[in-house]
């Protein structure tokens, strides 16, 4: 699989997880859109990739830079933001599965 076709594939499914995640915990309507959940997916990629690089204290910046992203970009609480990680997180390990049933093995960067 093309390493661009893999990106956009990763990219629309952390999408479609983080919306059903916040449509979950009760962020419905016009807050939730795909579009926007495609930009906010992009965001935390690219913070991830630039956290990645911080020696010694990057896996306490990434959960951090994660929880404000969420936070700013859908004025949630503190207590939502970490059940929609935690819902997130079930999203994607499920939609993983069933696309390496159909043969598109997806790893999640930003999850």
């Amino acid at each position: 699989m093309s390493i661009v076709l893999y990106f956009v594939l990763a990219l629309i499914v952390q999408a479609v997880a983080l919306k059903f995640a916040l449509a979950s915990v009760g962020l419905k309507g016009a807050d939730n859109k795909m579009s926007t959940a495609l930009g906010v997916a992009t965001l935390l990629n690219v913070a991830m990739l630039v956290t990645a690089f911080i020696p010694v204290v990057g896996w306490i910046v990434k959960p951090l830079v994660w929880l404000l992203i969420i936070m700013a970009v859908y004025n949630t609480g503190f207590f939502k933001t970490v059940a929609v990680w935690a819902v997130q997180i079930v999203i994607q390990w499920a939609l993983k599965a069933l696309l390496g049933l159909i043969g598109f093995p997806v790893s999640f960067g930003a999850g």
